[in-house]
């Protein structure tokens, strides 16, 4: 499996885990520099690897349509469709830890060490650098758990994150 396969079943099995599963088409958005590195091309050879990946995935995910947004250069929409959602929904399950991790960090009242116990219920040896006020980076140091680095943001509305892969996010 390519890390772009892997990355969009990561997010479509997220998004099951967050919304439920509607069996509808989604969207995801890439900026050039992460699509690259999930392609493992430069951005000359972008577009034949687009190419290639959307031929490969005919049989498993589907059409999938990848295009550049033509209001903002350099950035790219994904869309799995319905019969791709399908498929990842029948032939994987969200990893334990991914369950739990949503199901805890919208919780009120949460902290970040409430979200770091979910964590180390997986594995002690997380790696944790505070960005700024409020804003801190995390990840498992054994990527077999979760390959993703978490920048888990605290603000007026509670905890919030977002998930990046190692390449796209310096740590």
């Amino acid at each position: 499996m390519n890390k772009l396969e892997r990355n969009l079943i990561d997010n479509l099995l997220e998004s099951e885990v967050k919304l439920g599963y509607a069996g509808t088409p989604i969207t995801f958005y890439y900026p050039e520099s992460s699509l690259t590195g999930l392609l493992d091309c430069d951005a000359d050879g972008l577009a034949a690897a687009i190419a290639g990946f959307q031929k490969k995935e005919q049989d498993r995910l589907g059409n999938i349509e990848i295009e550049e947004l033509r209001h903002e250069k350099g950035r790219y929409a994904v869309m799995i469709p319905a019969g791709g959602v399908s498929w990842v929904h029948e032939n994987f399950e969200p990893s334990a830890f991914m369950k739990d991790f949503v199901s805890s960090i919208g919780k009120p009242g949460n902290t970040l060490e409430g979200i770091l116990e979910v964590f180390y219920k997986y594995s002690r040896e997380v790696d944790i650098k505070q960005e700024s006020a409020g804003e801190w980076a995390v990840s498992f140091r054994d990527e077999s758990i979760d390959p993703y680095i978490y920048h888990i943001e605290q603000n007026e509305f509670g905890l919030e994150y977002h998930r990046f892969t190692r390449d796209s996010y310096p740590f």
